[in-house]
This record gives C-alpha cells, structure tokens and sequence, in this order.
C-alpha cells in the first residue's frame, strides 16, 4: 500500500493568501509613503519656542548614560530622554529631531492600522474581509491630517506623539495577545508600552481604562470572565501609573510653574464650560483643519450662556457615548476613546493654556476611526453591493487623504522660522497678546527697537495689565537704557503677577544697570530658580555676586553650577572669573583653558584668560580673538583699546571707536580716545571727545583742565 499523500493547500486559497499577504504590504507602504510626502518639507525646521529651553539650553541631554542625568530636568524623563539619544547621535543637527519625530508618527500609524485591522474581525463576518482596506482608510488619513503637524513638526511636542504612539502599541499589543499563542508576551510588550507612556505624558493615565473597556467592548462576554481570566494583567498595567505618579510627586514644582495645579482666574467649572467650547473647536478642525493656530490663546468662559450650545452639544455627544456603552459597546468605544484620552485636559483640571492642537493627536484617531466606519456602514445599508461599498469608501479615503496630506505639506512650511509662526497666528488671532509680545521680542533681537516698541505697545493696547507683556517690554527699555519706564512697566508686572519670572529677571537685569548689585543678586536668585537651564542668568547671577562684593558666595555658586554642568565652557569660564576676584588666578587659567577646550568659539573665555596673560603679545592675541567672535562688544573693545595704548596707540583708538558706538555717552572712552589722540601727535582730533565729556559733565573740574591743555597744545605753533 502506498503511504497516503499528505494533503496540499488548494491553488485558490494559497492564491487567496498571497494575494492578503500583498495587499497588506500595498497598505503599509502606501501609509508610510504618504506620511513621508505630507512632512517631507520638515527636516530643515529649526528648533522654535520651547525647543530652545528644553533641548538646545538643557545641558542634562548631552549625557546618554546614565540615564538618570539625562532624565532629571524633565517632568516627562522618558520623552526627555529620546532628545538624548539624539544628541548623542548627531548633535543639535535638527534633520535627525525631525527624522525620529517622524519615525515615531509613522510607526504610531502602523499600529493604528494594526489594531483597528484585528479590531474590526471581531465585528462579525461581513469585516472580516473589508477590515485591512477599512483599516487602511482610517491610517491613511490619521497620518496625514494636517491637526497632526504641531505633534510632528514642532520637535517638542514629540513628547505628545511619542505618548500616541505608546498608547497604540499598548492597545495593538494587547489585540494581538488575544490571537496569538503567546499571549503573555504581547500581554508583557502592552505593559512595557503602557509604562513607557506614562513617563512621556500624562494623558498616557487612561491607558488602562481604555484597555479594560476595549477588552470589554471586543474580547469578553462579561466582566466576571474578563477578571476571572486576565485579573493579574490588569493589576500590573494599572501598576504603571506609579510611574506617572512618581514623575508628578518628584516634579511637582515643574507642575506648579507650568500652572497645572492652580491658575489665577480659573476653576474647575470655569474650565469645563471653557473646554466645551474647545471641543466643538477641535471637532471643526478634525472635520477640516481650517484656520490652524499654533498659539490659539483661547478665553475663558465665565457662565454658561456664553457657551450654550456648544456645552448642549458636548453634553449630547457624551450622553450619546454613555448609551452607546450599553446597546452598541463597539460604537460606545469609540466616543470614550476620544473623551477618556481628552479628559486630562479638556475636563476639570485647570491648565494654563486652555486649548492646544497637539491635544487631538491620538483623540483625532478616535473621531477619524468614528467617521470613516460609519460611512462604510452607511454604504452597506443602503442597497449597494459589498464590493461598491468597499470600492467607493477606498476611493473617497484616497481622494481625502491626499487632499489632506497637500494641506499638511502647506502647514508644515509655516513652521519655517519663529517670525513666520507669529505672522501666521496673528492673522487668526489678531488681539492675542502673546503673539504681538513674541513678534516684539524677535525684533527686539534683531535691534529693530522702533519697531519692538510698537508691537509691545499694541500688546498693551489690548491688555494693558498682562504680566508678560509688561515685563518683556521692560525687558527692551532696559536694552534701550529707558530704566524709570522700564521700573514702571515691571511694577505694573509685579502688581498683576508677583510671581512672573520675565518680570523676575528683567528687574535683577535693571538693578545691574543701575549698579544695585545687591538687589540685582536677590532677583537672579529668584530668576535662577525659575530658569534653572537659563546659563545666562547663572552667569549674571555670580557676576552681580562678584561685584556686589560677595566673593565667596561667587565662589560657591559658580562651583556648584560646574558641578552640575562639568561640560559647559561657561560655567567654567564662571568659576574662574569667581576665582579671579577671590585672587586665585593661577587656578583661574586652568578653568579658561578648559572652557576654550570644550567651545573654542566661546568669547568670554579668551577675553579672561586674556586678563591672566602675563605676556602682553599673548594678552593682546587673546582679546583681539574675542573681539573677533563679538565684534562690537563694548567691553572687549575698550579692553583691547587699553592693553594697546602704549604700543600702538592708533590701532587703540580704532577699537575705543568701536565701543563707543554702543555706549555713546562712555565718559571714560571718550577720555581715552583724547589721549590717544595727544599720544598720536593730533591733539586737535582729541578736543571733540573732551569736549564732549564737559557737556555730559559740566561740573567736572579736571575734564575742563584736561580740554584746555589739549587746546593749547593745539594752538602751539
């Protein structure tokens, strides 16, 4: 007898299954190429905003191990600690930011279409089939939605969709576990998912919940048998909110600055009726994202009539998502993604800034996943054939996503420069205060001070008490040395916000120009604690120290801030300068040495080791390299101008001419240039500059003698 053959997989379902295999594969490519169309423009956007403060001016993310340091400045470590990794691999090279940030959007996308794919087999037979395509309709356009940009392309808020992309793996992970025969590892990789969530963003606390009611809605009968078979899973993927818990206990003063626990003017209820206003705004944006804002500086509703219906029609949707729980529990988990995910902040919990785009990344999954089902359950139900229905409703996804992923591709270009975000915002949102304070501040950098005036006072025109706006505008009559009306704009801060650290700092920066060093110490204390990544008011916090005449503290501030920043060429250069005037400067050049090692083009280094130069050539060769990375410092030119007086007295007056151009009115340098002059053999060429100082000081005895020996000389035949 011969062995009986072993049975062979018919030609029309091995076809079949080839046929599946490459249609996922047309699905994944097409999801990850159109990702990459709608933000192929990014990778050239330069850090903006909050990127500065949290990435560029945070020393802790250029240390990769241990993790902890990299870790410690950051209310969310685990988000953190990707901006490390990084840094570690390229630098502060923004084409590798946007190259993770959208790595992260596109795997996040593959998850959506992983879990809605296994998700919908479960909704009866006539899915079974449609699922990969229907799936793929609803990643297509999720990955493309212009509401989706602020999340990608504004590399900090990488934060928010590397929390998306946590919460879909720990749900696609769990999907998975129920069909797999390794179910504990899929269980295991949805708790890892889940914890690392938990340490990107807080919204990542209703992970849980939403797995639980997944489970529910899709995979158990009741709860007796959910519990009975997976109780120790869900005890540990609740455990991963001690994560979440330890992160706000450890930094809660994070908490309390960013204005999350309490804000002025805002309750709870406040807050609610604010959000229902929010949502209805989101929902318009989702539907289409016309009139994006990237600053929407949303106001606060106070009674309920402001916003009544918009809070009758929040209240019908949840109503709706409540009722849909108990007759329709699938549709029902659609609605409570979307408000359990917004909950965090679109409920109860005041938050300073009441509305942010970046808000609807993973609940716009939510209302897209909502909107695109439902239309294919309209299709099948009015008489058309399965096939039509599916050819139609792909169709139709395609059309939109391409009309979505062209509009993405514009937004993204507004992310172009800092100027042209603010220009965008304030065409939407013309009295936003924030916007004309933001455009101010960037003209005020570019020395375009006429120009910075006028937007901080139209700022005040509309809110004429608003802190900020007071303080950054006292911040440029300092600049602009008006110091009474800079004193009166920061008490006007201070009335209004006691607290405001703008108005913190720009008073310690006008109580140094007012030579308070004393007051000017107790400010950038405060400021310090405030910013405490600021390197700049570190440094003028123990230069205020030095010359209010507190050496020793100098001495222990500088040396506890190179404690904690070892790397940094400044607060080197910090320490040695404390270490000059406490008269150790032999230990000093050690430190300067180091600071030029670590950033040669550091110019503050080369100026103090120049003064520690005993050797006046190297002296010289040090300061003219500092004046050549700042050109028109006042400070490194008059030094320069000195240390060559007796040599090259020409060259001198050169540079004293270039200080003067900053400080006009500089009584010593128009002395010097006086001198110089003399020295020169052209005392005629002096009597400008001294006649200059007697008109700033009439009273001054010996620059009137001074004036008229040069005169003399002059008329010597």
């Amino acid at each position: 007898m011969f062995p009986k053959a072993e049975p062979k997989m018919s030609y029309y379902a091995s076809n079949s299954a080839a046929r599946k295999t490459i249609l996922e594969v047309v699905c994944v490519a097409t999801i990850l190429a159109s990702g990459i169309a709608s933000y192929c423009n990014t990778f050239g956007v330069p850090f903006l905003f909050d990127d500065i403060a949290r990435i560029v001016n945070e020393p802790s993310i250029r240390t990769v191990w241990p993790p902890s340091v990299a870790m410690q400045n950051s209310n969310r470590p685990f988000g953190q600690y990707t901006f490390a990794l990084n840094y570690a691999c390229h630098g502060y090279d923004v084409f590798g930011f946007h190259f993770a940030n959208l790595g992260i959007h596109l795997i996040g996308a593959l998850f959506l279409y992983g879990f809605v794919k296994r998700s919908l087999r479960r909704c009866g037979p006539r899915y079974h089939a449609s699922a990969p395509l229907l799936a793929f309709s609803i990643a297509v356009v999720w990955v493309v939605h212009p509401l989706n940009t602020q999340a990608v392309t504004y590399i900090v808020q990488r934060l928010e969709s590397l929390m998306g992309l946590a919460y879909l793996a720990t749900l696609y992970c769990f999907a998975r576990s129920q069909d797999s025969k390794t179910s504990w590892f899929w269980m295991l990789c949805s708790i890892v998912a889940c914890a690392f969530g938990m340490g990107c963003k807080e919204v990542m606390v209703s992970a849980p919940l939403v797995v639980l009611w997944y489970d529910r809605a899709f995979m158990a009968s009741s709860w007796r048998e959910l519990f009975r078979k997976r109780k120790y899973f869900y005890g540990i993927l609740t455990s991963t909110w001690t994560v979440l818990v330890w992160s706000m206990v450890h930094y809660r003063l994070d908490y309390s600055n960013g204005s999350l626990y309490q804000v002025e003017g805002l309750t709870s209820w406040t807050y609610l009726l604010s959000q229902s206003s929010v949502l209805v705004h989101y929902l318009s944006l989702a539907v289409w994202p016309r009139g994006q804002c990237v600053y929407l500086a949303w106001p606060v509703s106070h009674a309920i009539q402001e916003v009544l219906p918009q809070f009758l029609f929040v209240s019908a949707l949840f109503a709706s998502t409540v009722w849909a729980v108990f007759h329709h529990p699938r549709w029902g988990f659609l609605g409570g993604c979307f408000f359990l995910v917004l909950a965090p902040t679109s409920s109860v919990i005041p938050i300073k800034d009441l509305a942010f785009e970046h808000r609807m990344y993973l609940p716009l999954a939510a209302v897209i996943a909502l909107a695109l089902t439902g239309a294919y359950e309209l299709l099948s139900r009015i008489g058309i054939s399965k096939a039509y229905a599916s050819h139609i409703h792909l169709g139709t996804s395609i059309l939109l996503a391409l009309a979505l992923g062209i509009t993405a591709f514009h937004r993204n270009k507004v992310f172009v420069s800092e100027t042209s975000v603010w220009k965008d915002t304030l065409v939407k949102s013309p009295r936003n205060v924030t916007v004309w304070v933001g455009l101010g501040g960037l003209l005020a950098k570019e020395k375009k001070y006429a120009e910075a005036c006028e937007h901080f006072e139209r700022a005040l025109e509309i809110a004429a008490n608003d802190p900020s706006a007071n303080a950054n505008y006292a911040g440029l009559l300092i600049e602009m040395k008006n110091y009474e009306l800079a004193g009166q704009h920061l008490e006007r801060a201070f009335q209004n916000n006691p607290n405001d650290l703008d108005a913190i700092a720009n008073m310690a920066h006008l109580q140094t120009r007012l030579e308070n060093f004393a007051e000017a110490v107790k400010y950038y204390k405060a400021a310090v604690l405030g910013f405490p990544n600021d390197e700049e008011l570190q440094s003028s916090l123990i230069a205020s120290q030095i010359r209010s005449g507190s050496l020793s503290q100098a001495v222990t501030c500088s040396l506890d801030n190179l404690e904690h920043r070892p790397n940094s060429a400044k607060a080197n250069v910090d320490y040695a300068s404390a270490l000059i005037a406490n008269g150790r400067n032999a230990e000093a050049v050690a430190y300067c040495e180091r600071a030029i090692a670590l950033d040669n083009q550091l110019s503050t280094a080369h100026a103090t080791l120049a003064t520690l130069e005993t050797v006046p050539d190297k002296a010289i060769e040090r300061m003219k390299r500092a004046v050549s990375l700042e050109p028109l410092s006042f400070d490194y030119n008059r030094a320069l101008g000195d240390m060559l007086m007796s040599t090259m007295p020409l060259e001198a007056i050169g540079h004293f001419e270039i200080a003067l151009q900053s400080e006009r009115d500089s009584v010593e340098v128009l002395l010097k240039i006086g001198g110089a002059w003399d020295a020169c053999g052209f005392p005629e060429k002096g009597i400008p500059y001294l006649e200059r100082v007697t008109q700033l000081l009439p009273d001054w005895v010996e620059a009137r003698q001074s004036l008229e020996v040069l005169r003399k000389r002059f008329e010597r035949p």
